[in-house]
C-alpha cells in the first residue's frame, strides 16, 4: 500500500479514472483553478505523485519544493517540454512521463478535417448561397489532385498519411529526420528534403513536436520555397513556425491560408500583426485537436498507469528525460 498525496491539476479530469490510485492509498488533492508557480510549490509539498493535466508550469523551483517526496510527474499529453522542467526533474530523480499515441486518431482526424476545410474554403463559403464561379481558377480541387506534404512522420503524421492515401488517394510526400522506407512502400509515399517538400506541396502540414530543436524550424528560408497559394496547416505547436517569416510569406501570397490549433503567446507582437493584417486568411482554434472524450480518457488512463508503474518500482515505457530509466528506490541509495 502506497501512502502520500496525489496532486491532480486539470478540472476536466474524471475522478472515476483516478480510483485505482486512491485504492493504492494515495490521498487525492485537486485544486479548482490553474495554479501559479508559488501555489504549485505549496501544493507539491508532501506529494508523491503529480498528475499534470492543467496549464501549470512545473518549474525547477516548484519541483525543488517536493524533492523529499515527489517520485513522478505524469503529464497528460505530449508537449511536456513547455510545462515541466525535465532537466530539473532529472537532477532531482523525479520521473517524468507523457502520453504519446493516446491522441493519435483525434489529432489526425482534426488535421484531415482542416485539410478538407481549407481546400474547399468551407469557412469562407458559409452563408454564401450563390457563389460566383466565373473564374475557373477559383474552383476547389479534389484531394486526389492535391500534393500534400507532411513535415514529421511520427505516430500522428503516419495516421494522417494513411487517411489521405487510403481514403482520398491524395499524393503525399513527407520529410522526417529518419526515413520511413517501409511506410513509403506500404502507402506509396515520397520522401523529400524539407526545402524540396515545401516547394512541391499544395498543402503543407506541420506535425513535429514543439521544443528547442524545432523552434522556428519553418523559417523564412523554408517558406521562401513555397509556391504562391500554398496552404499551411500547423496542428502541432505554433512555435515550429516563425511568425515573422509567416507574415512575409502571407504578404507575398506564398501562403494563401494558414491554420493553427493553438496560437502564439498573447504578448507576441508578430502574432498580433498576423491577426490584424491577415485575420481572414488565418483559421485559429484553441488547441482542441486532441480534446475528444475518447482521447482525453485514453491519456488520463495512460498517465494513471505510469504513476502506478513508477510507484510500484517498475520502469515505465512512457518515461522521458535523461534519467527516465531510474527507479524510485534508486534515489535512496544515490549520493
Amino acid at each position: 500500500m502506497t501512502s502520500g498525496k496525489l496532486l491532480v491539476t486539470g478540472a476536466w479530469i474524471d475522478r472515476a479514472r483516478l480510483e485505482s490510485l486512491e485504492r493504492l492509498g494515495l490521498r487525492l488533492r485537486r485544486p479548482s483553478h490553474v495554479l501559479t508557480e508559488e501555489e504549485l510549490e505549496h501544493e507539491l509539498k508532501g506529494a508523491v505523485a503529480y498528475l499534470h493535466g492543467g496549464e501549470e508550469r512545473a518549474t525547477a523551483a516548484a519541483l525543488l519544493s517536493a524533492k523529499e517526496t515527489l517520485k513522478v510527474v505524469a503529464f497528460v499529453g505530449v508537449g511536456y517540454e513547455s510545462f515541466v522542467d525535465v532537466a530539473a526533474a532529472d537532477d532531482l530523480d523525479i520521473v517524468v512521463t507523457s502520453t504519446p499515441g493516446a491522441a493519435r486518431d483525434s489529432v489526425a482526424t482534426f488535421t484531415v478535417a482542416q485539410i478538407i476545410n481549407t481546400n474547399w474554403q468551407i469557412v469562407q463559403q458559409l452563408g454564401n448561397r450563390y457563389p460566383d464561379w466565373d473564374n475557373p481558377d477559383e474552383l476547389p480541387h479534389e484531394l486526389s489532385a492535391r500534393k500534400i506534404g507532411i513535415v514529421g512522420m511520427g505516430t500522428i503524421g503516419t495516421r494522417i498519411a494513411e487517411i489521405l492515401r487510403q481514403a482520398f488517394g491524395a499524393k503525399v510526400g513527407y520529410y522526417s529526420r529518419t526515413r520511413k522506407e517501409i511506410l513509403e512502400k506500404e502507402l506509396d509515399l515520397e520522401y523529400q528534403p524539407l526545402r524540396e517538400l515545401v516547394a512541391w506541396s499544395d498543402i503543407l502540414v506541420v506535425m513535429v513536436p514543439g521544443n528547442e530543436k524545432t523552434k522556428y524550424m519553418i523559417d523564412a528560408g523554408i517558406l521562401a520555397e513555397a509556391r504562391k497559394g500554398t496552404i499551411l496547416i500547423n496542428t502541432a505547436r505554433p512555435s515550429v513556425v516563425d511568425p515573422e517569416a509567416l507574415y512575409t510569406s502571407m504578404e507575398e501570397g506564398r501562403i494563401s491560408l494558414a491554420v493553427f490549433d493553438g496560437f502564439y503567446p498573447k504578448d507576441s507582437e508578430a502574432a498580433a500583426r498576423l491577426l490584424e493584417d491577415f485575420g481572414g486568411r488565418l483559421l485559429v482554434t484553441g488547441h482542441i485537436a486532441s480534446h475528444t472524450r475518447e482521447a482525453m480518457d485514453r491519456m488520463v488512463n495512460q498517465a494513471v498507469r505510469s504513476i502506478e508503474n513508477v510507484l510500484n518500482g517498475l520502469t515505465d515505457p512512457y518515461a522521458v528525460g535523461a534519467r527516465s530509466d531510474r527507479l524510485p528506490e534508486a534515489r535512496e541509495s544515490s549520493p
